[in-house]
């Protein structure tokens, strides 16, 4: 028994691994939970539910999070021990998705209240586990869905609402597997087509909108890896790489004009900045976005930061600094003072955690920017459009981490276009660039390596 419980845990693992990008089987997860509730309703002991829970769980974090141990930004030992403990650390959770089945097994509930109470509790689990600095919004079930523009809709209506659907799926698929009644299949097929019907008119819903604004939008793409970026051999090379793709855009004459996580090296925000001033007389009549190192000074003590800036062509500049650090890759959580450089490819080390949730005004249109992993979080997303802003642009670098994370980081973008109502613009060093709508449509996604410029009209509500 104890081998074959232990094949159905893996099995629960890697069938909800496999329905994350960017594997894009999603219909996976809505059978996941059923090799672990067989588990479950076992007569065996606590203490081997809890074993084969927490192995389904690393086992589905260690194929989502895989990119991690894959970050060439870090030392190979640092990057492979920090994937184990993120693994680790996260499937806690699933231990305690265990214990909170037992205690409902011990107070023995009507399956009515199971059937809805089982999806509540993992939604609520999944909210803990965005919280503080090891916060993993990259794990919730509703990136799992991104491939089914009508079925991820739902999440418009309540950013939980994809993940306890996800989970009410297993639950009623299971309940008919194991009592062999039929009105839970019933049920089961009822809740995907509602929640497709719904999703169906939200489109439809989008795409009658009397769009009111319009923006020309071009994503500069510049395929420069960490090695050759922060290599001073190379700085020419690199001016040149840029100047091209700014060229190239001014010929498309766009209102906002971005590039990628970093594509600049200088830095750009100190009050004198020559190669600023000149980038500012070179954009026209566009404003350009862009990544770049910053370094301030508070109380006397230097704070480095991962940052954006926006420039107009009048000579106006504002910053963003990035909110919402990767643990272990961009700053080192409660140890600090263990670790005083991480990112090998810089000479700046841990990057200071920003706090303000700008908005940057382009004519008479409110945006905001989101750097790399931001993108990732409803809540700061949220935060900003609270603010004002009706477009988002995301700069990331993902040529850190290997091929197959970038698909992911772009269903992220997605997901927050959708959650929304807003277009999200993404500009990624390598890809995938792109440009996503509330409705699910991908108006332009880049492929992988293409050094190129992407232009698009984006119309707004």
């Amino acid at each position: 028994m104890t081998k074959k419980n232990l094949m159905l845990s893996l099995l629960s693992g890697l069938m909800l691994g496999l329905s994350f990008p960017p594997f894009h089987l999603g219909f996976l997860a809505w059978i996941f939970l059923i090799p672990l509730f067989q588990i479950f309703n076992q007569s065996i002991k606590l203490s081997e539910k809890i074993k084969f829970f927490y192995l389904a769980g690393f086992t589905s974090h260690a194929i989502i999070t895989h990119w991690v141990a894959l970050n060439s930004g870090t030392s190979v030992q640092v990057a492979i021990i920090s994937y184990l403990a993120l693994c680790i650390f996260y499937s806690i959770y699933w231990v305690l998705f265990c214990l909170i089945l037992h205690f409902f097994e011990k107070r023995k509930l009507s399956t009515k209240t199971e059937v809805l109470l089982i999806p509540f509790v993992w939604v609520i689990i999944e909210n803990l586990r965005d919280i503080g600095p090891l916060a993993a919004p990259w794990l919730n079930f509703s990136l799992s869905q991104t491939g089914y523009n009508r079925l991820i809709q739902i999440v418009s209506v309540h950013v939980d609402l994809s993940s306890f659907i996800i989970v009410l799926l297993n639950v009623l698929l299971y309940k008919f597997i194991s009592l062999k009644q039929k009105k839970y299949i019933y049920s089961f097929l009822s809740v995907i087509l509602i929640n497709a019907l719904i999703g169906q008119i939200l489109i439809a819903n989008y795409n009658a909108t009397n769009f009111q604004k319009q923006i020309n939008v071009s994503i500069g793409q510049p395929v420069i890896y960490p090695d050759e970026k922060w290599n001073p051999n190379l700085k020419s090379r690199n001016e040149n790489i840029m100047n091209d793709l700014l060229e190239k855009s001014l010929e498309s004459k766009p209102d906002v004009i971005v590039w990628p996580e970093a594509a600049l090296t200088s830095f750009l925000a100190v009050s004198d900045s020559k190669q600023r001033i000149e980038l500012q007389e070179k954009i026209e009549n566009s404003v350009l976005i862009t990544g770049i190192p910053q370094r301030m000074y508070f109380n006397n003590e230097l704070k480095v930061y991962n940052s954006a800036i926006f420039l107009r062509p009048d000579g106006f500049y504002d910053t963003y600094q990035k909110i919402f650090l990767v643990p272990f890759a961009e700053y080192v959580p409660f140890f600090k003072n263990w670790l005083s450089k991480i990112n090998q490819f810089d000479d700046m080390g841990s990057f200071s955690q920003g706090e303000n949730y700008n908005t940057f005004s382009a004519g008479d249109l409110k945006l905001s920017i989101m750097i790399c992993y931001d993108s990732s979080s409803f809540k700061i997303a949220k935060k900003m459009v609270d603010k004002g802003a009706e477009i988002i642009f995301v700069i990331t670098n993902d040529s850190y981490v290997g091929k197959a994370m970038p698909y992911q980081h772009f269903e992220h973008a997605k997901l927050r276009s959708i959650e929304l109502g807003i277009p999200v613009v993404q500009s990624a060093n390598n890809g995938i660039s792109g440009i996503i709508l509330p409705s699910g449509e991908v108006l332009i996604k880049s492929e992988i390596d293409d050094r190129n410029v992407y232009n698009h009209s984006i119309e707004l509500k």
